[in-house]
């Protein structure tokens, strides 16, 4: 075997999405590449994992929460995401079963491995970030913390109160486990260069920006009136666009959404996708159209063609797949001017970036996208974008590259 890319779920979530979408184009360089993960969901010999809806993989599942009994501790822990690493999944596939000239890890959380495991490697690493997690102290994205320029403790999200906490325990382990490997840091946006460059963890370390790319034929402007009426859209309504795996989740900014669709002077739309219900309070100018969770490319691709907008409206986020996918739908984009969202939205060409976190001045946005007036030149902008930056070809020959770099 040449590569393994390792990644908790095969295809379910944002991480998992780029990674199964960078494995497809690496394979079309080396057959020998395989994909790892605790729960696949395709009958494909170059997956390894256990199959969802199987017993195994329900029960998988279930051992997954394994990894977070450390956390039962702190019972003024804050409801954000937190990674252990430190019960391994029993049903997942130990590292050691596979031979891999080069190993290609990706959102590695929820009992897919003990960070102690990545010892027994002997070639070179490459981990793309889709997070913060492998350089922090357990937190996947750290807000207003510092801790992981040092040695974390204190943890403000696990809510400890004390300087030797879980958080520090696990950065020293992971300090450990690093210093022993050959790590090639990649990167999604420049936001999270700059901060694995600052971390304790990773300020020496090679470190490059390689953006997740997407299939640009599946994700492509589609007819903008056969969609609409696909979707049942009035003419005479704009339709703004927003979603996420969970809508409700407070860092992808739901409530700011809807705090910005107050200030709207104009009837819309609002379409949503993905788990949960927003707290949108009576808006007699807003219809809302509830459009759960979307699990194929193609009716994605519908939805995005037939919006005049999608909004991002998060607090914090690395390169959101769903940004990448609308600007290839030729979708223009609204978010806050944080993170890695820079990166995707260039300010009145493709999109509109709005001052964190001014929900008056997101809705700024959103007016100035539907009522421009040449919206095909605010389309044109976005595809380009996306093909420039965002294509699956683009995407693999940086990895194919930088494999042949480390494999030389």
């Amino acid at each position: 075997m040449d590569i393994l890319v390792i990644n908790t779920f095969q295809k379910n979530g944002g991480a998992a999405r780029a990674a199964y979408r960078m494995f497809c184009g690496v394979r079309n360089c080396y057959a020998r590449a395989h994909y790892l993960t605790v729960i696949k969901e395709d009958a494909d010999s170059a997956i390894t994992g256990r199959m969802e809806g199987s017993v195994k993989g329900l029960l998988a599942q279930r051992l997954s929460r394994l990894d977070r009994l450390p956390l039962l501790r702190y019972r003024n822990r804050k409801p954000t995401t937190f990674s252990p690493a430190f019960w391994p999944n029993p049903l997942r596939t130990p590292l050691e079963r596979f031979n891999a000239k080069l190993v290609h890890l990706h959102w590695v959380g929820a009992g897919m491995l003990r960070i102690e495991e990545l010892r027994r490697l002997r070639c070179p690493i490459v981990w793309t970030l889709h997070d913060t997690w492998a350089f922090t102290g357990g937190c996947h994205y750290p807000q207003q913390c510092e801790g992981y320029k040092k040695q974390c403790g204190n943890c403000v999200q696990l809510g400890s109160g004390k300087e030797h906490d879980y958080s520090q325990a696990l950065m020293r382990r992971k300090a450990k486990t690093f210093e022993q490997l050959n790590i090639t840091v990649i990167t999604p946006s420049r936001w999270l260069a700059a901060m694995a460059k600052q971390s304790s963890l990773f300020a020496e370390r090679r470190v490059e920006v390689i953006p997740n790319g997407l299939d640009t034929e599946v994700f492509r402007p589609l007819e903008y009136a056969a969609a609409r009426k696909y979707l049942g859209l009035s003419h005479d309504r704009p339709a703004i666009l927003f979603g996420a795996q969970w809508v409700t989740d407070p860092r992808k900014g739901g409530d700011l959404l809807c705090d910005a669709l107050k200030h709207l002077d104009r009837p819309c739309t609002l379409l949503v996708f993905g788990e949960g219900k927003l707290p949108l309070e009576d808006a007699p100018h807003i219809t809302v159209r509830r459009l759960g969770s979307l699990a194929d490319d193609i009716s994605l691709a519908v939805v995005y063609s037939a919006a005049d907008v999608f909004v991002c409206p998060s607090r914090e986020d690395n390169l959101p797949n769903t940004v990448a996918e609308a600007l290839a739908c030729g979708t223009p984009c609204v978010a806050f001017d944080v993170n890695g969202l820079p990166d995707m939205i260039d300010h009145q060409k493709n999109g509109w970036l709005a001052r964190p976190f001014d929900s008056a001045h997101l809705a700024e946005g959103i007016s100035w996208v539907v009522g421009h007036p040449q919206p095909e030149e605010l389309r044109r902008a976005a595809r380009q974008k996306a093909l420039s930056e965002y294509s699956l070809d683009v995407m693999q020959k940086r990895y194919v590259a930088l494999y042949n770099d480390l494999l030389s």
